[in-house]
């Protein structure tokens, strides 16, 4: 009577467990296209339900209970998690340059003909037609035109540039630019994760390891890493419970169930009147348009005031090193070393040509009597700046003289040139050595444009903006096929597999039928023993 009472726990028990283990299988199958799911497998081992039994046979016999299941184990690979993230990161700021180089590729994009490139050549071009016309009004009107021209492209493409990187960063002044930009919401998202995570921490904390309750908080936890290095590169410490502690860099952004640090985001100008002592902006400031500082969510402190740096990868660090970097950035070119460039193709169109028509020898036909000439007047720049002079000049505020544009403007041009003051014909309206000096500046190499010619700079810096993109999109390209490989490599790992699924499946309804037979035989012998005892 006790054995088979025995035997009856024995398989009831049985058949629970191979119930929940058959229910595993049915949550693997089921969840096999879930994101970030990994597979589960119940783990059976022998149920003893009594102490020591020594080398007594009976003794053993009546310790055994069975089956039970120790734990429900996750399939897991955390080094190829890890690089995983690690790469998930790096390709994110990828594609944010490949993104911003797009964008600075076709604002450079001279196929429409209302570029840079198309500008220049029609201001040489004209030019070239006062070369040949020196006393004509009207060549002289068409060269101050495409002079405007000029300078008005210049100003139309910095304008676009600043507007490229405003949309990224903000203007870095204005706190509704910086609402209304990308980086707003990538670090609104981010904060968001990091709370998500301390949550799901927290549960994990309170949670009994290898139950599918667990293994589905870990399946969400990774989630959330792999959502958090999209935006900035993290190290993750995994703790014994399976919460995790978060770095970015050297700093902790959450730890088990508290965030560390969440990240607070400024306009540079709002940065560098916060600081002590303030910080003069823009004159002292030569940075990102925002500033990210980390603080402690609950006290308010600021754990690190600009931590821009630490950001070396993900979304973040995309935007923040390539929209508003002044170093070289990213493969020696960003929209701040263009637009850098653009100021000092600029100041040096600016210097070349205002030289060129105030310099000492050179002349212009004197607007009272358009058969003579006169001494050009030192006032009479062709390009001026913010300060109306030659000074300060950058492409965002090139422009070309006002005193151009009056009535008697286009006579200020001065075409003749003559080095020795002895040989100045006051009749000669015709002479255009001055013209061709400013004609030969189109070959000519300038210290100031690294030993290039102004159109040979100008298209130097196109070409270095589509040769980064160009190598960009190739490692893009390879990111891609790596984290391709890493993904496929996780997938064999922790993935779903429809034919183990089936034979681990047949294997318990297997045990289970075998102990649903084994209880029913017993359950009758229990009933006949029952009745006899009548």
């Amino acid at each position: 009577m006790v054995s088979l009472l025995s035997s009856l726990n024995m398989t009831a028990n049985t058949l629970s467990v191979n119930e929940k283990a058959i229910s595993v299988v049915s949550h693997n199958v089921a969840n096999m296209n879930t994101v970030g799911y990994h597979k589960q497998r119940a783990n059976l081992v022998t149920r003893n339900i009594a102490g020591a039994i020594g080398n007594n046979v009976a003794n053993q016999v009546r310790a055994n209970g069975g089956v039970k299941i120790a734990n429900i184990m996750r399939y897991n690979d955390v080094y190829l998690s890890n690089y995983y993230r690690t790469q998930l990161s790096e390709q994110s700021k990828l594609q944010q340059q490949l993104d911003g180089l797009g964008d600075l590729a076709s604002i450079l994009d001279d196929l429409d003909g209302t570029g840079i490139d198309k500008a220049l050549s029609k201001f040489y071009e004209a030019l070239n037609n006062l070369n040949e016309y020196p006393a004509s009004s009207t060549a002289r009107i068409n060269f101050i035109e495409t002079t405007k021209t000029l300078a008005s492209t210049m100003n139309a493409k910095y304008e676009m540039l600043q507007q490229n990187t405003t949309a990224a960063l903000g203007d870095g002044e204005s706190e509704e630019s910086l609402k209304n930009s990308k980086i707003y919401m990538q670090y609104s998202v981010l904060n968001n994760k990091l709370e998500e995570l301390a949550k799901v921490n927290k549960a994990l904390q309170t949670t009994q390891t290898g139950t599918l309750e667990a293994n589905n908080l870990l399946d969400k936890r990774d989630l959330l890493l792999n959502d958090i290095a999209e935006f900035t590169n993290i190290t993750v410490e995994e703790k014994e419970n399976g919460s995790v502690n978060v770095y970015s860099g050297n700093y902790a952004l959450v730890k088990g169930s508290v965030v560390k640090s969440e990240l607070k985001l400024q306009t540079a100008k709002d940065y560098c009147e916060s600081q002590n002592p303030p910080i003069l902006y823009p004159d002292d400031w030569k940075g990102e348009n925002a500033v990210v500082s980390l603080v402690n969510p609950e006290t308010g402190e600021v754990n690190v005031g600009n931590a821009n740096s630490a950001f070396t990868s993900g979304t973040l660090g995309g935007l923040l090193h390539f929209a508003t970097d002044f170093g070289d950035g990213e493969n020696g070119i960003n929209a701040g070393t263009v637009m850098n460039g653009l100021n000092t193709l600029c100041q040096t169109i600016a210097d070349v040509f205002n030289n060129l028509n105030t310099r000492n020898g050179a002349y212009c036909i004197d607007p009272n009597d358009t058969e003579k000439l006169m001494a050009t007047d030192p006032a009479n720049l062709i390009f001026v700046g913010p300060n109306g002079d030659g000074t300060g000049i950058t492409a965002g505020n090139i422009q070309i003289n006002p005193d151009l544009l009056t009535d008697d403007g286009c006579w200020k041009i001065a075409c003749a040139f003559f080095d020795d003051p002895a040989n100045f014909d006051v009749n000669a309206v015709g002479n255009a050595a001055n013209v061709k000096d400013m004609l030969a500046t189109r070959n000519e190499k300038n210290a100031a444009l690294d030993g290039q010619s102004i159109e040979g700079y100008y298209t130097g810096l196109v070409g270095k903006v589509a040769a980064a993109g160009s190598n960009i999109q190739s490692l893009f390209d390879t990111q891609c096929e790596v984290l391709d490989s890493i993904q496929s490599k996780i997938k064999d790992a922790t993935g779903v597999d429809l034919n183990e699924e089936l034979v681990d499946l047949v294997k318990y309804q297997t045990a289970y039928a075998a102990a649903a037979q084994v209880f029913n035989t017993c359950n009758s012998c229990l009933d006949t023993l029952m009745t006899l005892g009548r």
